[in-house]
């Protein structure tokens, strides 16, 4: 039964991973050597919404506060003290996954042509854990 519902559905061209395509992908890159902040994300666009996920391989260290911003600066004129500030940045979401695979929902009516870099800060402390150009 299950075989003939799967043959029925792609032969009248449904299929789940078609709505999907990746915008942007990269690595991320660590801005102090004293914090963890490695491994890859992408920003998918997904049933008419653009979604950022990180890799199996994401890893950061804890802190209480850390944020996942566009910023139309590029990383290089991007530090903890001018993050929130330097290349109009939105926010995108707070981060609640330290390690692993996780989904974040840009918000509605964000142009992604406008951004140069995502990153990722703690807004507490003023620290910067890292970010990546959006190519």
């Amino acid at each position: 039964m299950k075989v003939l519902l799967i043959t029925a559905l792609l032969f009248f061209g449904f299929n789940p991973m078609q709505d999907t395509e990746v915008v942007f992908k990269g690595e991320w890159k660590r801005e102090s050597r004293w914090t963890t902040f490695e491994g890859d994300w992408k920003i998918v666009k997904k049933e008419g919404q653009l979604i950022v996920e990180m890799g199996d391989n994401f890893e950061a260290k804890k802190a209480p506060d850390l944020q996942i911003f566009l910023s139309k600066a590029p990383l290089d004129d991007i530090s903890g003290k001018n993050a929130t500030k330097k290349g109009s940045p939105v926010l995108v979401a707070k981060l609640d996954s330290y390690k692993g695979k996780a989904s974040y929902v840009i918000p509605e009516g964000i142009n992604l042509a406008d951004y140069q870099t995502i990153i990722v800060h703690c807004v507490e402390y003023s620290k910067l854990w890292g970010g990546s150009a959006l190519k």
